[in-house]
């Protein structure tokens, strides 16, 4: 029998169909595999296990049968703890949800579910969702399984840390600023940030607005890219696909961007950037290096207004109101994230008309870079300046080679103003660094076009050779 949880999702779908192991087997791996490494990780923070196995002996038996529930029929997954999830603590990263229990489930958690996956567990993530770490005041803090003194990544960091040590093999992650991307590359696991196409649903408390309208989206996160093309094909609706079959050759044209916004990447991020270029070209694709195609000031100065609006306009009755409107911005969120809580607190003080106006150069900056996507496959760039960094307190400094930075500068630029337009986000792990942090990239693609994003992923992924793997953990 094969080494359970170092498989990918594709390989234990395949395995349980053909009966080569059954879903019990392969969710008790996982259950051990938790229960071995989670106390040092703290990576999931709900189980359900009893649940589960009752699911999985079902899927077992419904095999018997000879019917297959879909192309993740038997597979587990576990899901941030910002999704909906029938019948299991859901805590939405607020305090005041501690034990909150949904009565359904967010349509993602839905959509895999009805195609055979089984879900085990939530998976942690910082306040509010909204850190570039993972520390939640009630479940306290997740460690990358790389290095256990550095963060995992925020806020889908739990997600990042459970798929690099093998405790889950597919996760459900969401992203609006980073949140996918930065602990995808921190733990050195793939994640899509997919094309926005509306509101997000199932991420919010039942008895609370959706105020955050725009940028937020929902994706998969696994540790190879044909497991995202299995979660991607569930969660979009579309047709059942199991074996997706690698990209046939043919020339790929990649822009490469270096740098955003005027932050220059670390060292071993510029050696893995140039190694993958390399390797792409080796693999016949046309790899040039190119500006930014939007204005990144425009487009970060847009990103916080449209944020600072939205998230206010959800705020309780007095604090969307001067003066304590002015404390949240200028008083908590400026210690927190220095001069990124000014461009939100600027959406913050935006009437309607202002709003309006932001979606309106939301448009425009979308539109520049489906005219530069018209003569690029992809656009390539950066998650971040550094790999993960060690734990400390939100807000304080971080350091590029050697220089002390503020706390949002090695990652916002990279990360913010990418999203705003709504586009398609393949993060690929990429390398390492000189002590065996992971490394990603960010690869960007037209709107509507996930599907060949991941397929373009693949054929990048297997020109980088085999740089996707569990975590050393006590070696």
């Amino acid at each position: 029998m094969p080494d359970l949880p170092s498989c990918s999702a594709t390989t234990l779908a395949r395995h349980i169909r053909t009966r080569e192991v059954s879903a019990t087997e392969v969710l008790e791996a996982h259950l051990d595999r938790i229960r071995r490494w989670n106390p040092a990780l703290n990576a999931v923070v709900t189980l359900d296990s009893e649940r589960a196995r009752d699911r999985a002996a079902a899927a077992d038996a419904a095999l018997d049968r000879g019917e297959v529930w879909g192309p993740l029929h038997g597979v587990p997954f576990t899901a941030k703890d910002q999704f909906s999830s029938a019948g299991l603590r859901t805590t939405y990263a607020l305090p005041h949800y501690a034990d909150f229990v949904p009565d359904a489930d967010a349509p993602q958690v839905r959509r895999l579910k009805d195609a055979g996956a089984i879900l085990m567990g939530k998976t942690n993530l910082p306040l509010a969702a909204y850190d570039w770490q993972c520390d939640h005041p009630n479940f306290g803090r997740t460690n990358n399984p790389w290095a256990l003194d550095c963060t995992p990544g925020g806020s889908s960091g739990g997600s990042a840390a459970a798929l690099a040590a093998g405790l889950s093999p597919l996760e459900l992650g969401a992203d609006v600023g980073g949140s996918i991307r930065v602990p995808s590359h921190f733990c050195g696991v793939a994640g899509l940030r997919p094309t926005e196409t509306g509101p997000l649903r199932g991420i919010r408390p039942p008895d609370r607005p959706a105020t955050v309208r725009h940028i937020a989206v929902a994706g998969p996160m696994a540790r190879t890219v044909e497991d995202l093309q299995l979660a991607w094909a569930a969660l979009s609706g579309a047709a059942d696909v199991v074996d997706v079959p690698t990209p046939a050759a043919g020339s790929l044209r990649i822009a490469v961007t270096p740098h955003l916004g005027g932050v220059p990447i670390d060292t071993d991020t510029q050696r893995v950037l140039r190694d993958a270029v390399d390797a792409w070209r080796d693999a016949g694709c046309a790899v040039e290096r190119r500006p930014a195609p939007l204005d990144i000031e425009d487009a970060f100065d847009t990103w916080g207004r449209i944020q600072g609006f939205e998230l206010t306009a959800g705020f309780p009755g007095p604090l969307r109101h001067t003066p304590l409107k002015h404390l949240v911005w200028q008083g908590y969120v400026r210690s927190q994230y220095g001069s990124l809580a000014g461009r939100m607190a600027r959406g913050a003080r935006l009437g309607p008309r202002g709003y309006f106006a932001a979606l309106d150069q939301r448009d425009d900056l979308a539109e520049s870079l489906d005219i530069f996507l018209g003569d690029w496959d992809l656009w390539v760039t950066p998650v971040a300046a550094t790999p993960a960094f060690t734990h400390r307190r939100t807000g304080a400094d971080l350091d590029i080679e050697g220089v002390s930075v503020p706390y949002a500068l090695p990652i916002a630029p990279y990360n913010c103003p990418t999203a705003v337009t709504g586009h398609p986000i393949l993060t690929l792990p990429a390398g390492r660094s000189s002590d065996g942090r992971p490394i990603g990239l960010q690869v960007h693609a037209r709107r509507g076009t996930d599907a060949n994003l991941l397929a373009a992923g693949r054929r990048l992924e297997a020109a980088l050779g085999d740089v996707s793997s569990l975590a050393p953990l006590g070696a």
